[in-house]
Parts: C-alpha cells; structure tokens; sequence
C-alpha cells in the first residue's frame, strides 16, 4: 500500500508516495538500502525551489529525518523503556526530543544500537538557515548514522539504597 512520506536530505525535503506494508516504519525504514518515492517532490532547503519528479530512488544513507505521522505500530509489540532528553546535531538539522531505551540499558543507549533510524519523540526540529517557528513532531525518525553531535539534556538517574544515608560534616572532616 502507497502512503505519502516526507523525509530530509542534508539540502532538501523529499515528499512522495513510498510502498509501506503493515507494521511499524521505522522497522521498514531500517531495511533494505533504497527508498523509492512515487509522484515525488524535491524541496531545496536554501532556496525553496521544488523539482518534481514521477518517481526517485533515495539511499537512506542520504536521508537525515523522516516524518512519521499517524503510525503507531503494533501496541503488543511495544516495551516498557526510560526517555532521555536530547539535543541531537546532523547536518543542518538541530533536533530536541525524547529517545527510548530499556531500563536495564546504559543511558543513550539508543544512539549505539544496530538500527540506523532512530525514533525521537515529543521532537522540536530546527533548519539551520531558516527562520520562522521550528517543526515540531510527535515522532521523527533520527539517522543516528547522520548525528555529528549529542547532547543529553535531562539529568541521568543515579538509583540509590534507600537505607543509605550521606555522612555529616562532622564524619566528613577525619576529626
């Protein structure tokens, strides 16, 4: 089944129809090499000039961010994970948001995993260049194959026995 998919290159953003079966996108987008996009429009990030074409074949090494609107995947399939707030730098493109890992992962766990395309939630995507208000998603997939630059933004939580009481001063000074 074709639906309409927009994705950023480093110097444009793609929109077209893309053959997607049933399931979670990220899962189709982490496969296979190629993306090929159906009645496809090429929008230049500099100028804006759009080219139109009938149908272009994108190497999703080349791709930055993907859209993902309205697909939710399987609920059966998804797992209990911690958020991490991050600042995430690739190419033109600043992207803050929420990225997942299982509570038993180490912190941005997420980034150093075999999946190429990385889904971050709650997003707030800026252009480098471009002005106006920033996009903001509920959920763009990140190639974390892209990411120059990473940012935690929220404080790693630091689990402690709660018997466990810090010294006083006065055990402290070695008096």
């Amino acid at each position: 089944m074709r639906e309409q998919l927009v994705a950023w290159a480093g110097d444009c953003r793609v929109r077209g129809e893309v053959e997607l079966e049933e399931g979670r996108l990220s899962d189709q987008i982490n496969q296979g090499d190629l993306l090929t996009f159906h009645a496809a429009t090429l929008e230049s990030l500099d100028d804006g000039h759009e080219v139109a074409l009938d149908e272009l074949e994108v190497a999703r090494r080349e791709l930055h961010l993907v859209e993902v609107d309205g697909r939710q995947g399987d609920p059966s399939r998804r797992l209990r994970t911690i958020q991490e707030l991050v600042e995430l730098e690739l190419g033109p493109f600043n992207v803050t948001g929420n990225i997942h890992r299982s509570p038993s992962a180490q912190p941005m766990a997420a980034l150093t995993r075999w999946s190429r395309f990385v889904p971050v939630t709650d997003a707030v995507v800026r252009v480098a260049g471009r002005g106006g208000d920033p996009l903001r998603m509920d959920v763009v997939l990140v190639n974390r194959e892209r990411v120059a630059k990473t940012r935690p933004l929220s404080a790693i939580p630091i689990e402690v026995e709660e018997s466990w009481t810090p010294p006083s001063p006065a055990e402290n000074s070695g008096d």
